[in-house]
């Protein structure tokens, strides 16, 4: 009987592996976020309280936010826009720094952690029931930052010179730390954000370029099987001490338009850990069969 070399057991193994991730990848539903029915609304829609609770963000479904902030941060508050349909986080720096110009011990970086819990709706809305959601994503937006350049002018031996000079601000990122669900990110073709993956961390960053609001600005995040999201909002960079930082989830996307939302790429993939798993086991008996022989 002819056995099947390692090569083709690799082959099969990754090509149902990769055949499964695309199945079910194809056509997503996802579920959609309202956050204007939070229990502590009658605190203040500026609500600074480190916990907060959420009813019916979705059919079913009920949320609690946990803050807490690192490095010299300080968390100012949560709202609720008009809409009701996203969140603004807005924290401040205590002491500014900037790593090339003036760094301060213990400030860098700095920013607020930023946890979604999502929970059964039961009758009393007791936030006790860990509901494990399918598919779902975030819109961040008003990632970027800010600047100041100056200009200046004159002439050596009637030569005319000119010089600018760009003095970084604050920079403003967004991550989403490992065993959230995170599945896949959209961009736009013009996005002043950066992408980069440490340790299954994700992190958007901005370019130091102020564009609040514009679709350059934002980053779709889409998460699948999981009940809890883990952020991290952070200013990289922070040259002045109490410069504002917010940024904002939209977790039904009216905040942009239908136009809009078809400027964003297809998804990028993220690696998911089974499909990690996976792959180790393919390569594992690959190593098996070559040992064999």
């Amino acid at each position: 009987m002819h056995k099947p070399s390692g090569t083709k057991i690799l082959a099969l193994i990754m090509g149902v592996g990769f055949f499964g991730m695309g199945q079910g990848r194809a056509v997503t539903t996802y579920t959609g976020f309202n956050f204007s029915d939070r229990v502590e609304s009658a605190i203040s829609n500026q609500y600074n309280g480190l916990t907060q609770s959420f009813r019916n963000v979705a059919e079913g479904v009920d949320m609690k936010i946990t803050t807490s902030t690192y490095g010299a941060a300080t968390y100012n508050y949560t709202v609720k826009t008009t809409a009701g349909g996203d969140l603004q986080a807005r924290y401040t720096s205590t002491a500014g720094w900037n790593s090339a110009l003036d760094p301060v011990a213990g400030s860098n970086p700095l920013g607020i952690n930023y946890t979604l819990n999502f929970f059964e709706a039961d009758a009393g809305h007791t936030f006790s029931i860990a509901k494990v959601l399918s598919d779902f994503r975030l819109l961040t937006y008003d990632v970027d930052g800010s600047s100041n350049t100056s200009t200046s002018s004159g002439s050596n031996n009637g030569v005319p010179w000119t010089t600018t000079t760009k003095t970084i601000i604050q920079t403003e990122a967004v991550r989403v730390l490992a065993g959230s669900g995170f599945v896949s990110y959209q961009l736009t073709p013009d996005t002043t954000l950066t992408a980069t993956e440490n340790a299954g961390a994700w992190q958007f960053t901005g370019n130091a370029v102020d564009v609040n609001f514009t679709t350059p600005s934002m980053v779709m995040m889409n998460f699948a099987n999981t009940s809890q999201v883990n952020f991290q909002f952070e200013a990289p960079y922070s040259l002045n001490a109490n410069d504002p930082v917010a940024t904002y989830l939209d977790g039904d996307l009216t905040f942009i338009t239908a136009d809009q939302l078809a400027t964003f790429s297809a998804p990028t993939g993220v690696p998911e850990p089974s499909s990690l798993a996976l792959c180790l086991l393919a390569l594992g008996g690959l190593g098996m069969v070559r040992r064999r022989k």
